[in-house]
């Protein structure tokens, strides 16, 4: 691992736990374990760690989305989305989408780390969609996108209000209805 890449990843745990504002430079370089000068040597200004930290993220919440949903079998994969953040929410150190906490921090529309939270959810919705296409759905983006809400609701009702065993099966029970539709 790079020093670049080290810095980038513990500083995306600091800010998903913290916050992007409230996580300052001492604490980031202190928990890489750099100086502050390593850091800026690596990273010009805080809002590119920021940018490199969010693409960390996204890689990484992609691949792991991919490789649960993918070990089912491909007519099941549309669902299986939904098994995967209810999964997800439920795990140690859950502390929301960290794209959701992007845009939220950094409301303003044009601001960089709202663009990669956006480009972030397209792709997601992109991948629902194609995993309709591949499952034989009739109209495959519109099933996939009503799937894709339904795990969002699910992330922001995780992060809010923490794992809640009936509202995972509310909303798989509104995503096999979803899915029902579509056969």
């Amino acid at each position: 691992m790079t020093t670049a890449h080290h810095i980038a990843s513990s500083s995306l745990q600091l800010f998903y736990q913290n916050g992007f504002h409230a996580t300052g430079v001492e604490l980031l370089s202190r928990e890489a374990g750099v100086t502050k000068k390593t850091l800026y040597r690596h990273f010009a200004s805080k809002d590119i760690l920021i940018a490199a930290a969010l693409e960390l993220r996204h890689t990484w919440f992609m691949d792991k989305m991919r490789r649960f949903i993918e070990a089912s079998p491909e007519a099941d994969r549309p669902l299986a989305y939904i098994d995967f953040i209810a999964s997800w929410t439920r795990e140690e150190g859950f502390f929301g989408c960290a794209f959701i906490n992007a845009a939220a921090e950094f409301a303003a529309a044009d601001m960089p780390p709202h663009q990669q939270a956006a480009t972030h959810k397209q792709e997601v919705l992109e991948y629902v969609q194609q995993l309709c296409r591949q499952a034989q759905a009739t109209q495959p983006e519109l099933i996939g996108e009503q799937l894709y809400v339904v795990g969002e609701g699910l992330i922001v009702i995780g992060q809010v209000q923490g794992y809640q065993q009936s509202k995972v099966e509310s909303a798989k029970m509104m995503a096999k209805m979803v899915w029902q539709s579509a056969c």
